[in-house]
């Protein structure tokens, strides 16, 4: 009976030991998947970050072409204006210049 009991509890120390040993490994498999899916659902949230980031840097730019438009418009008329203007000059101040020379040539 001794010896019956010497291998009951050698059985049972076998039997707890591949407890041991199989609740370690899934501890382990269990942590291994879940640093699989932290990075995963980091990654996720990047992805989702960057895309985010995107979006709104296209919608500030979209924002401040249209608020610079009319900017852009109203100069191009002032430079248009001024240029008409200077045109409009051009005879006159061609006239002004040609009768200094006249002028200067007559004097000599």
């Amino acid at each position: 009976m001794t010896v019956e009991l010497v291998k009951a509890i050698k059985e049972a120390e076998n039997k707890a030991e591949a407890i041991i040993k199989e609740a370690q490994q899934q501890a382990r498999q269990t942590q291994k998947e879940a640093e699989i899916k932290a990075a995963a659902i980091l990654q996720e949230a990047r992805a989702a970050a960057e895309k985010k980031a995107k979006e709104l840097l296209e919608k500030a730019e979209t924002e401040a072409r249209s608020e610079a438009e009319p900017l852009v418009e109203e100069q191009q008329r002032e430079i248009a204006r001024l240029k008409k203007e200077a045109t409009a000059l051009l005879p006159e101040a061609i006239a002004v210049l040609t009768d200094k020379v006249v002028k200067i040539d007559a004097d000599y």
